[in-house]
């Protein structure tokens, strides 16, 4: 069933055969998901593992993180972001997986597959075979298969991404009329979305979008916010600079400044944080160089590869990782295709687009004698 061209129009939303489409539609995935996974009960006799694994990957339990206590004797395994290379080493794992079992280009289907009805003890015959595929994927990675596990779900499971189109938001508006159960696994099933996206937009849905008005920063105002975040924390500015605050004291935050607390955080981690901490005169562009210079020195192959808490490490106490970001963002922002570019040519791009742009100085603060921010001066 098309769904763009069945829900697109929706006249009538207590129509319950559109619901019915919705079912019949959702019953034809999980028989799909169903047979993939038939597929590979019948190959499990064959899957047996002949690859030697680290201590990481020798595990039971597919579903959860691994945990382990600190020892330093151990053999360590990556957790930041799967980077470009790792996803093309797991997709040529599960190419010569297809290869060796002689099973369908159909990864989708395990990745949606879930285990409801039958045990999920690990000894399961579903439960072996979704272990074995997923340590056949992790072979020659720095990762648990728990982290692979996670991204073949998310990468194949849930491939829509971005702004909900008019369909799916006349599909969640059935299902909300008609209230199904499991109406969250329900609709991220048959719209391909992640669970936790659909639920935030459920929420809107009754209780309206949230006030997406962003403030206009002005000196009283942050000096109003700063004061408040000094007084919630109980800590004075000094602390604040490496201090990891609690989600209650943005919440406080949120009720006193009026404004979504998300954005109370991108004000102070990207850019209030940088201006109290950074004591000294900072030319943007000359910045955005030497970010580009240190990005040259790690074998990152396209942007979403760049690990900004190891690039900040290059640069002096008082940066946040946040904003290392937003300055570099701001020289790629315009250039169509950016994020899967090459670095090498993403690079050359920016070195020659920093020529081009208004060269600013980091508006830098500080709290005077009378306890508000003022201006630090640089210029001779």
């Amino acid at each position: 069933m098309d769904l763009v061209q069945r829900f697109s129009t929706v006249e009538d939303l207590s129509d319950p055969t559109l619901l019915d489409d919705l079912q019949i539609h959702l019953e034809r995935i999980q028989a799909e998901d169903e047979e993939f996974m038939q597929i590979l009960l019948d190959k499990k006799g064959e899957m047996i593992v002949t690859w030697e694994q680290p201590w990481y990957q020798q595990t039971n339990c597919l579903t959860r993180p691994l945990k382990v206590e600190n020892d330093e004797t151990i053999e360590k395994y990556r957790t930041d972001t799967i980077c470009y290379e790792e996803s093309k080493r797991i997709n040529k794992n599960w190419k010569n997986f297809r290869k060796t079992y002689n099973v369908p280009n159909r990864p989708e289907c395990l990745a949606r597959w879930r285990n409801k009805v039958k045990s999920r003890h690990p000894n399961t015959p579903e439960e072996f075979v979704r272990r074995f595929v997923m340590a056949y994927l992790a072979r020659g990675l720095n990762r648990t298969v728990y982290q692979v596990y996670k991204y073949f779900i998310t990468h194949y499971g849930s491939p829509l991404k971005g702004r909900y189109s008019l369909y799916e938001e006349n599909i969640m508006a059935i299902c909300i009329n008609h209230n199904p159960k499991n109406v969250v696994p329900y609709l991220s099933a048959v719209l391909g979305r992640e669970p936790r996206g659909i639920y935030k937009k459920m929420v809107e849905f009754f209780n309206g979008k949230p006030d997406s008005r962003k403030l206009k920063w002005t000196l009283p105002l942050a000096t109003k916010f700063l004061k408040l975040l000094i007084q919630y924390t109980g800590e004075p500015l000094e602390n604040l600079k490496n201090k990891k605050i609690d989600k209650s004291v943005w919440l406080q935050l949120e009720k006193d400044m009026d404004q979504q607390y998300i954005y109370l955080q991108l004000f102070w981690y990207h850019t209030l944080h940088v201006q109290l901490f950074v004591q000294y005169d900072v030319k943007l562009n000359k910045l955005r160089k030497k970010i580009l210079k240190k990005v040259k020195l790690y074998p990152y192959r396209i942007w979403s590869d760049i690990r900004w808490k190891e690039i900040l490490t290059h640069f002096a106490d008082g940066f946040s990782h946040g904003f290392l970001y937003r300055v570099t963002y701001a020289i790629f922002k315009h250039y169509k295709g950016y994020r899967q570019t090459p670095m090498e040519e993403l690079l050359a791009y920016g070195l020659q687009r920093i020529k081009t742009m208004p060269n600013k100085r980091l508006r830098t603060l500080v709290l005077n004698k009378n306890q508000e921010l003022e201006i630090i001066s640089y210029k001779k």
